[in-house]
């Protein structure tokens, strides 16, 4: 190319390169997880099954319940069982049932579960979801949909559906 400078021609030479490449600009699709924490270890449900956080309340107990229900709560003017889901984790029962109450429902299941607290709401890129850990129990992989990086920390992802359905039977 005669008469243009060796700047024109690698523009020229970069242009033509951009336009060979097909640069596809796809996002991943993201879910919503909630992470808490149950005896200061990290936990999380999908956003999607939990209606609320709820503050500490009375919880008034049933006598003659399984040990995982903690008791009965009153949320404006409808009553919810409570779920102390650490007999499923293979952990000792809450010293104290005071706490944080996660809202959950999965089909036509709806309870309250009991954690110590909340520590985030966030969205995660579905590829970021892992398979569980193999060092995990058998008895506890099976409430586990999962586990995600959140910050420097694995956290277990639990599958609100399977709790929901070894309560039920």
């Amino acid at each position: 190319m005669p008469g243009t400078t060796k700047s024109d021609r690698i523009l020229a030479e970069l242009q033509l390169l951009g336009e060979r490449e097909d640069i596809v600009d796809v996002e991943e699709a993201r879910v919503k997880i909630v992470v808490f924490t149950l005896d200061e270890v990290h936990y999380a449900f999908y956003g999607e099954k939990v209606r609320e956080i709820l503050p500490p309340m009375e919880i008034c107990p049933v006598p003659g319940t399984p040990p995982f229900i903690a008791g009965l709560v009153n949320i404006r003017g409808d009553v919810e069982s409570v779920v102390d889901i650490r007999s499923f984790l293979r952990m000792p029962a809450a010293a104290d049932i005071q706490g944080l109450i996660a809202l959950a429902a999965d089909g036509d299941v709806r309870s309250g579960i009991l954690v110590d607290a909340v520590l985030d709401v966030v969205d995660v890129p579905e590829g970021a979801i892992r398979p569980p850990l193999p060092t995990l129990d058998d008895a506890v992989r099976e409430f586990v949909a999962g586990s995600v990086e959140y910050g420097d920390r694995n956290v277990t992802l639990l599958d609100i559906g399977t709790i929901f359905g070894k309560i039920a039977a």
